[in-house]
């Protein structure tokens, strides 16, 4: 049987990777495939400018001018790598795969081609996440097809026009469930694969997310936040509308990672861009309520989300992240306050009523504790 052309794997893996659709998963992809593949790029311009169109698409929404970029073989090993974690949990794995030690093959394998070099470089640190910003929204349609007589499981797959047929005279239903991340990719034989691979794009790990997805190490990511277009796209990126749970997951999410970040021993200078991060989000927060009919009234959004009785619900980090301003008020005052604010006196108000009612809803003793965290850290000057 003819091996495949990457032309093939690019039509229907790759470019429904960026631009979305039905991603076609095939037989494990072996090294030497992969080596062959990287040579016939140069017969694939076609493809492979599908695909950088459909990537520049992504990046037009977060940077003004999205460089000019170009598909290579660091982006083609992290695709067939993420195609490989994704046949293990395929549906007719268990038949293609006949011992667990081929399993263990598939997942070294994958693991090595998603070890491409880490990289500062901009273009590729965007086309990377490009390439994988839709990774955490990757599903698995399942449909079960009942019919009169019998019943059948179709897993990933459309289930075939003879049984769907006829739907009034043979009682025909179809009923469909998704499986989500992570029952896809946070399982034990792809998590390892995924967060080698998600580590290669910090970019992806800062604007999107998922419960079950690797945590952040700050370290890998902090020199984005010294490129000012794409640390202003994250702080927005992170603050969404909607309900108060929601508009303060992702930065709950990126505290949880600064308080695992003041554990180890990090730079001084990567402690304080994620430091003024966070403050910077949660000026944002007081932006958002500007339009509060009483000038003087407490915050909706933290009488919601730090509420003694939401305690036991609170996402890890949310604590850190409405008590660091505080905290920092004792360590550094120059990063306690954005830069700025109180320029502008309504939002300076709201800024002095946030710090407060912090105080009031979570206590003296969460700000000492982050207080002395930081001072490990933190030289004063």
């Amino acid at each position: 049987m003819a091996k495949p052309h990457v032309r093939e794997f690019l039509e229907h893996f790759v470019k429904p990777l960026v631009a979305g659709g039905e991603l076609h998963v095939g037989r494990p992809i072996p090294a030497d495939q992969l080596l062959a593949w990287e040579a016939q790029l140069a017969e694939a311009s076609v493809e492979t400018e599908a695909v950088d169109d459909a990537r520049m698409a992504v990046l037009s929404t977060i940077v003004y001018r999205p460089p000019p970029l170009l598909f290579e073989a660091d982006d083609l090993a992290l695709c067939a790598g993420l195609h490989n974690a994704l046949f293990l949990v395929h549906p007719r794995a268990d038949v293609w795969t006949v011992t667990d030690k081929q399993r263990r093959r598939i997942v070294d394998t994958a693991l090595s081609m998603v070890s491409q070099p880490l990289t500062q470089n901009r273009s590729r640190v965007l086309g990377r996440h490009a390439l994988l910003h839709n990774l955490f929204e990757l599903t698995r349609n399942d449909v079960t097809v009942s019919w009169w007589t019998g019943k059948a499981v179709f897993q990933g797959q459309s289930p075939p026009t003879r049984l769907t047929a006829w739907k009034g005279v043979r009682r025909v239903r179809e009923d469909t469930s998704v499986v989500d991340f992570d029952e896809l990719l946070a399982v034990p034989d792809t998590a390892p694969v995924v967060a080698t691979l998600v580590r290669r794009s910090p970019l992806t790990q800062l604007l999107t997310s998922h419960p079950a997805a690797p945590p952040l190490h700050w370290e890998d990511a902090t020199f984005l936040l010294r490129d000012a277009e794409l640390a202003r796209a994250i702080a927005y990126t992170l603050v969404p509308e909607g309900p108060p749970a929601r508009i303060t997951s992702g930065p709950a999410r990126l505290a949880a990672a600064f308080e695992q970040m003041l554990e180890r021993t990090p730079d001084e200078a990567d402690v304080r861009a994620v430091a003024a991060l966070l403050v910077h989000l949660g000026a944002l927060f007081c932006f958002a309520e500007l339009t509060l009919r009483e000038v003087g009234a407490k915050s909706p959004l933290l009488s919601t989300v730090l509420a003694a009785e939401a305690a036991a619900q609170r996402p890890r980090g949310l604590a850190t992240l409405f008590a660091l301003p505080n905290a920092l008020a004792q360590v550094d005052p120059r990063l306690a306050v954005p830069p700025g604010i109180e320029e502008v006196p309504a939002l300076a108000r709201r800024w002095s009523m946030h710090r407060g009612q912090t105080v009031e809803l979570l206590g003296d003793a969460v700000v000492d504790a982050i207080v002395a965290r930081l001072k490990r850290h933190l030289r004063a000057n």
